[in-house]
């Protein structure tokens, strides 16, 4: 065989070799997604039979396995927020509001524009606050003020309680009027949790002031 050839043989090798390894690659790629889709279901399965059950350590366990897997947690989660038991579409809630993905603010604000139920539109609220957490969904998370103002102005008190909360976290100042009457209010819980907002939005405004003369 000539040297040319062997040369050729050996391009069409590598290339065979190549070939082979890409191919291989995708396999598994593909076998990990099934296997993370697999276990995301199972968690999701296993967490609303807990919580049925009134099973907290094994229901915070899958808390923990779906915020761990992270934003592909999401869309399953989001779906189980429109679960028709209460208690299981506000855990679904509380749990995708701890993973760094914007895709959950909007069907949240959803929950607490609509859903008949106090306690999940409360829950809404905290579930909006905690957007202010993180850098990735902290403008995202300020669709939801006006929302956030809404339930304050009007409704149940535990949702007045958890949207002046709400709204201390987000630090505006365009909220305080609302606070402020809000902190006047008949029920001292309301009032509580206004001037404790009304506290928290001082604080991020001398942190704003300090932040802009340095």
């Amino acid at each position: 065989m000539t040297g040319s050839n062997l040369r050729r043989v050996a391009r069409s090798g590598w290339v065979a070799l190549w070939a082979v390894a890409l191919l291989g690659g995708a396999a598994p790629s593909a076998q990990a997604q099934d296997d993370t889709q697999e276990k995301i279901r199972t968690s999701i399965e296993t967490m609303v039979t807990a919580i049925e059950e009134e099973n907290d350590p094994m229901r915070n366990r899958m808390f923990f396995e779906l915020r761990i897997i992270g934003s592909e947690s999401v869309p399953a989660l989001v779906e189980l927020m429109g679960d028709s038991r209460v208690k299981v579409r506000e855990y679904a809630m509380h749990t995708v509001s701890y993973i760094d993905d914007e895709r959950w603010i909007d069907p949240v604000i959803e929950l607490l524009k609509n859903d008949p139920e106090p306690s999940t539109r409360a829950m809404a609220c905290r579930a909006i606050a905690r957007s202010q957490d993180t850098p990735v969904l902290e403008e995202a998370g300020r669709r939801a003020l006006p929302h956030l103002v809404a339930a304050l102005k009007g409704g149940d008190e535990l949702v007045q309680m958890d949207a002046a909360f709400a709204l201390g976290w987000f630090g505006d100042s365009d909220s305080r009027p609302v606070l402020e009457e809000a902190a006047r209010s008949s029920s001292e819980l309301v009032s509580f949790f206004a001037k404790e907002a009304l506290e928290n939005i001082a604080h991020a405004e001398k942190m704003r002031s300090r932040k802009d003369k340095s």
